[in-house]
């Protein structure tokens, strides 16, 4: 079953820009106590070592020639242990790598990696690659983190697309030719695996660096267990009933209220919208209302508005009483919704 059916349909918007609070809301699961909305717990004192040298190496980077306004970055766990790598995305041409700084006993930086400032991550294999296509070839990588230090898994190149030119055409992997046979096999377990697009999250806007370092990672250590039963009960729930889509998920705090909204990608397809639940005093809740595309939406940490790009004007949504009418997107926004794959792994993740 697709995870769009099983959730409620989106409802249509009725103008460009609209606000969530004006939704009625769905009441999803009636918890036996009810359960306070209410934390004296700041994301902002959860502190941990790596948090100050990544956001030091943020700040210089913004203040180094590379740095434009298309840079992004990312803070990611590449390799499942706990502690979240830094990503750099100088800018989105095709030949742009990105920059990856990962923490043991201290910030380390590893080689670059990358294609058009992004790469993609496969958390059930703790694998993370790229793929650049140049004029008639495709080249590939995919690594591992191993012992503070980059490890390739297997490099793989093909110049296919050359064969109209009258090319002799090779499959090559880990530098050895290979049959088309024995090339798709190489790459069975990477290309049908799962995966997460990663490296352009953030902008370098104040608010996006603030929230990034000091409250993305934070948010399992600030609700309550009961918060996050509630929460994972109901991606359990969609996973349950829909067990093969692309859904993903994050916890996003949209309203500045210390305790952070459940918002659910429905998938990557254009028309795959976001759900955004929400804890009340009792239930959890549904906005009512779909949003975004392509999975996801981008969040203005600053105006506290959440808004799709894409054609003449933006749509945009708030959760608190912001005036959408004339809204102009800050510097500090985030793309939202894709952070965890919904997969029992990804769910046990989110709510360390």
């Amino acid at each position: 079953m697709n995870v769009k059916k099983y959730i409620a349909a989106a409802m249509a918007l009725s103008s460009v820009i609209s606000a969530f609070g004006c939704a009625q809301e769905q009441p999803v699961e009636e918890p036996s106590e009810p359960v306070s909305i209410n934390t004296d717990i700041d994301p902002h004192s959860i502190v941990f070592d790596w948090q100050s040298l990544y956001e030091d190496k943020l700040n210089q980077f913004k203040s180094s020639d590379a740095y434009s306004e298309k840079s992004r970055f990312d803070i990611r766990d590449l390799n499942s242990d706990g502690i979240p790598e830094l990503i750099i995305s100088p800018n989105d041409e095709p030949k742009t790598v990105c920059q990856i700084f990962t923490y043991t006993d201290g910030m380390e930086q590893l080689e670059d990696l990358g294609a058009s400032g992004q790469f993609r991550i496969i958390p059930s294999m703790n694998s993370f690659g790229y793929e650049y296509t140049g004029d008639g070839f495709t080249f590939g990588e995919y690594c591992t983190i191993e012992d503070g230090k980059l490890k390739p898994s297997v490099t793989y190149y093909n110049n296919a697309a050359s064969a109209s030119a009258g090319a002799v055409i090779k499959y090559e992997i880990n530098s050895e030719e290979t049959s088309l046979v024995e090339y798709e096999h190489a790459l069975k377990d990477y290309t049908s695996a799962a995966s997460l697009c990663i490296g352009r999250k953030y902008t370098f806007g104040k608010d996006s660096i603030d929230y990034a370092i000091h409250c993305s990672e934070s948010w399992g250590a600030v609700l309550s267990d009961a918060q996050k039963s509630i929460y994972k009960n109901l991606l359990n729930d969609i996973l349950k009933n829909s067990p093969e889509n692309d859904a993903a998920f994050e916890l996003c705090d949209l309203d500045g209220n210390k305790v952070p909204e459940l918002v659910l990608s429905t998938g990557i397809a254009e028309d795959s919208d976001c759900r955004v639940y929400y804890l009340n005093e009792a239930a959890i809740a549904d906005l009512g209302n779909g949003c975004g595309k392509n999975g996801f939406f981008c969040f203005d940490m600053k105006n506290k508005v959440f808004f799709s790009e894409g054609g003449a004007e933006l749509q945009c949504w708030s959760l608190t009483e912001s005036d959408l009418s004339g809204y102009k997107k800050s510097e500090s926004y985030m793309e939202c919704g894709r952070k965890y794959l919904l997969t029992g792994d990804g769910i046990n993740a989110a709510f360390l």
